[in-house]
């Protein structure tokens, strides 16, 4: 049956069409031949001669006095042709339905279901060169295009999902200085300590966070996954960017409780020169590491800045229970928390994720280890 299979419908239809009434043509034939050759039989048995010639009985005689059996073979062979081509036609219609449409129908139907039910993992088996092999091959490559649409429709949700995650973490560190600047202020008006220089300088900080989220939130807008996102560095005093980390640094810190020691291992002659460096990662890099370690402190922090073969060194300590096992193998994957039923003692992934992510952009690394006092986190920028 695999060549009748492999046939096309057309010709398929036509083979069995023309093969089953072949058959029923032989067996019309054969029935007509037997029946023949009995009636005949039969009449040569009833004939009266008369001299040398043959005289049989009247018609009328005939019809009362021949049997039954014989009237019925009469009938039997003039209907029984005509009943051998319906069925024939019949067997032939079912014969083409089994082996050329059944199967492949019942494929198509169950594929249509699954498709239904917004479930692609199968497949549509029907080897075949026919035309329902085809269309069948056809619908299972419109699965497999379903399928790789409906991945990227979810990578892409996935990488939105985390540009979004991202965008809203990082807002969260210059609203904190911003909030804090502010608490200053208030704190400072109070006692009636403040003078018009601190007033400046307090206004030139959040004119220059709220510069910084708009300068971000221009940047995040424009992409569409946080690998698009470029690096744009511009030149700096080296002295002047640590001075502007460490405030931020300390701003992030106040009222938290938290003791928290900043380090400057940078000669004086270097902190003069001139770098280039894209401010926003690096603020965000280090914002991201400050939080993360705020949140897991028990009692301090120590935040370190160096400078090593054409590269600042930003290092950020805490004396928490240190980064879970999963974390330190996965190398800050994004939404991972590590153990989830050990809460108190992991750090939040989505912030190192963007930070690895940002000084990878920069051209350098960041490492996460943990130490006998707790976790540590170093992030390295490339100078451009």
């Amino acid at each position: 049956m695999e060549w009748l299979r492999q046939m096309s419908l057309k010709k398929a239809f036509l083979y069995l069409t023309v093969s089953f009434l072949l058959i029923a043509l032989v067996l019309s034939v054969i029935l007509i031949t037997v029946t023949n050759r009995v009636l005949q039989q039969y009449r040569a048995s009833i004939e009266i001669r008369v001299g040398d010639g043959t005289v049989y009985f009247p018609p009328a005689t005939m019809r009362t006095a021949l049997p039954l059996w014989f009237n019925i073979l009469n009938v039997l062979q003039m209907a029984l042709p005509v009943v051998f081509a319906i069925t024939a036609l019949i067997s032939a219609d079912i014969v083409f339905y089994r082996v050329k449409l059944k199967k492949p129908i019942t494929e198509l139907q169950a594929a249509a279901g699954q498709i239904i039910n917004n479930n692609l993992d199968f497949s549509v088996q029907y080897c075949s060169k026919d035309e329902f092999g085809r269309l069948c091959e056809s619908f299972e490559k419109m699965r497999l295009e379903l399928m790789k649409n409906n991945r990227e429709l979810w990578r892409q949700m996935d990488e939105r999902k985390r540009l979004n995650a991202a965008f809203s973490h990082d807002l969260r560190n210059p609203i904190t200085v911003m909030k804090g600047t502010v608490k200053l202020l208030k704190k400072s008006l109070a006692s009636d300590s403040l003078s018009p220089q601190g007033i400046r300088d307090s206004l030139l900080l959040i004119e220059e966070y709220v510069n910084r989220i708009e300068k971000y939130i221009e940047a995040m807008s424009s992409v569409q996954r946080l690998e698009e996102i470029q690096c744009s560095p511009a030149e700096v005093k080296l002295g002047e960017a640590v001075r502007e980390l460490a405030d931020s640094v300390r701003m992030l810190a106040m009222d938290t409780g938290i003791q928290t020691e900043v380090k400057v291992d940078i000669p004086p002659g270097k902190l003069q020169s001139n770098i280039r460096i894209d401010r926003e990662i690096t603020f965000n890099v280090a914002g991201n590491l400050v939080v993360n370690a705020l949140r897991f402190a028990v009692s301090r922090i120590q935040v370190g800045f160096a400078f090593e073969d054409n590269t600042l060194v930003l290092s950020v300590m805490d004396d928490g229970p240190g980064f879970s096992q999963k974390i330190l193998r996965s190398g800050a994957a994004p939404f991972l928390r590590g153990d989830e039923n050990n809460e108190q003692g992991l750090h939040f992934g989505m912030g190192l994720y963007v930070s690895r992510l940002l000084c990878e952009k920069h051209g350098g690394s960041l490492k996460l280890q943990n130490t006998l006092h707790g976790a540590l986190a170093t992030a390295r920028f490339k100078f451009y």
